[in-house]
């Protein structure tokens, strides 16, 4: 009952339509025009009625009703919606109905009847009335203009875009080579300058470059929706097989077929650019040419009442960017985003993220939060590393290299880098990083001093290696004091001894 009095008032106070109070209430839209005829024919207001109770409320919009019929009327409305679905019958639909009560029920023949009928009411044409800069139809025409290869001699059909505003009907129109999103951000970007400012709403139709799921709720392309947020405008795609909802697009394109297409049928072109010249050329007086029924033509009524409503366009034209799917982080912390590898922080591992393309950059999104930017690489393959991205032990492993080794010996003290650099002389020096490890591993137990210590013992022995010096720290050899260089003393009398006068005996 609620139902009905919020149906009731939103019909005496407000200018809304049946549809748009069927849609904010829940009730069919054939229920709201009913009860507007009945208020109308009686001559209700809302204040009269406001005071009654729920039943007295009822009583004055359906007891005629109940009075003319003891049949239970099914919702309509229902019924053509569930028809929608595929394998739905009729024939299921009125078994399912009468089924709750066969008594007060419709027989088959009725039904169908009554459901025609519904058909016939629900088949209007609305004239729509639009607001000035409230609207902006977008669509591509379904007939296509063409070029010639000049070096094949074969035709290349392209896209027309045409572009309509719903106030002054000001129309623009381009030509490029595909409907997908770089051609159709690229027209966009025409239609807002040639208008000199952007409407409040656009009005796709549900092509893929606009809408990736069409439906009740649908969701639009990504890059579409950022062009939308750039331009400041709100996009609503028409619904699905309503070309009703768009009906300013769709007579545009017949005009724009009929009055540019077919001016230029008789034509050669041999680029896009000689076909959109020629359009532009056009299009001054297609928008200047005066209205039938109407004072005025396109472009004065939007001169002297639209172009003011228009909101101002950004300084830069939108840049397009492409998004990904969601892709999976693997353990390597690194995504593959048009052949390239492209890191991200190590935390993300196992979690999911988008990846945006544009002017030159890749930037990664983990729940609509930007987490990496990399340069745009060709290279496909390879990989690029942002070095705060992997965990500390793959940081520290990446920094093994000849010059962060020798720059780190160089703090522990001068024999160290020694030894360092003594690694590091061979052919393939990267093979002295392992000797290099696990010099820095003594270093974390022993301490600098003790290292640098030893190792100036290994350097007076000759002996720069990693395994002298740990043998200098077992030992502790590296702490005794060298005696200073001298003659040596001569050895000590023994019986053994032949003595130099054994070596100076001539031969007998």
């Amino acid at each position: 009952m609620q139902k009905i009095r919020h149906v009731i008032q939103l019909i005496l106070t407000t200018g809304l339509s049946d549809r748009l109070i069927a849609q904010a209430t829940g009730v069919a839209k054939n229920t709201v025009t009913r009860y507007r005829g009945l208020a109308r024919e009686k001559g209700y207001s809302w204040d009269e009625l406001v005071s009654l109770p729920d039943s007295g409320l009822d009583a004055k919009f359906n007891s005629v009703l109940r009075r003319l019929t003891r049949k239970r009327m099914p919702d309509f409305a229902v019924v053509h919606a569930e028809l929608q679905q595929k394998g739905v019958t009729l024939t299921l639909l009125w078994e399912e109905y009468r089924g709750a009560s066969p008594d007060d029920a419709l027989s088959y023949s009725q039904f169908t009847e009554h459901f025609r009928t519904y058909l016939r009411s629900i088949d209007r044409v609305m004239r729509q009335t639009h607001l000035p800069g409230e609207k902006c139809f977008v669509d591509f025409s379904g007939l296509r203009p063409k070029y010639v290869n000049r070096d094949t001699s074969e035709e290349v059909p392209v896209e027309l875009f045409v572009a309509v505003l719903g106030y002054s009907n000001l129309t623009f129109a381009t030509a490029v080579a595909t409907q997908a999103i770089p051609d159709w951000i690229a027209a966009h970007n025409r239609m807002f300058t040639f208008f000199g400012g952007v409407s409040s709403f656009l009005v796709p139709d549900n092509l893929k470059s606009a809408v990736d799921r069409p439906g009740i709720d649908p969701a639009l392309n990504r890059s579409y929706r950022e062009l939308g947020e750039h331009y400041g405008a709100t996009i609503v795609p028409a619904r699905s097989y309503r070309p009703q909802d768009k009906a300013s697009v769709e007579v545009g394109v017949q005009i724009v077929q009929r009055w540019i297409l077919a001016r230029l049928r008789k034509m050669t072109f041999f680029s896009l650019a000689e076909i959109n010249q020629a359009i532009a050329a056009l299009l001054p007086a297609f928008n200047d040419h005066r209205f039938k029924r109407l004072p005025g033509c396109r472009r004065s009524r939007f001169e002297a009442e639209e172009r003011g409503q228009l909101l101002p366009l950004p300084v830069e034209p939108y840049v397009l960017a492409e998004w990904t799917g969601t892709l999976l982080v693997d353990n390597s912390y690194h995504l593959l985003v048009g052949g390239h590898w492209y890191s991200v922080p190590h935390r993300l591992v196992g979690q999911r993220v988008s990846a945006r393309l544009s002017a030159g950059v890749v930037e990664l999104f983990h729940q609509h939060v930007r987490v990496a930017a990399h340069p745009i690489s060709l290279i496909a393959g390879s990989h690029t590393t942002d070095p705060a991205h992997p965990p500390e032990s793959h940081r520290a492993y990446a920094e093994r290299t000849p010059e962060k080794y020798l720059a780190w010996a160089g703090t522990v003290g001068p024999h160290v880098l020694a030894v360092v650099r003594h690694q590091f002389d061979r052919a393939v020096p990267a093979l002295g990083l392992p000797a290099c490890d696990g010099l820095r591993k003594l270093v974390r137990i022993h301490g600098s001093e003790e290292i640098e210590a030893a190792a100036r013992r290994a350097v007076e022995i000759q002996s720069l290696t990693l395994k002298s010096v740990k043998s200098l720290l077992q030992t502790g050899r590296h702490k005794r004091t060298r005696p200073a260089d001298a003659p040596s003393a001569l050895p000590p009398d023994h019986p053994n001894l032949r003595g130099s006068a054994y070596y100076c005996q001539s031969e007998a």
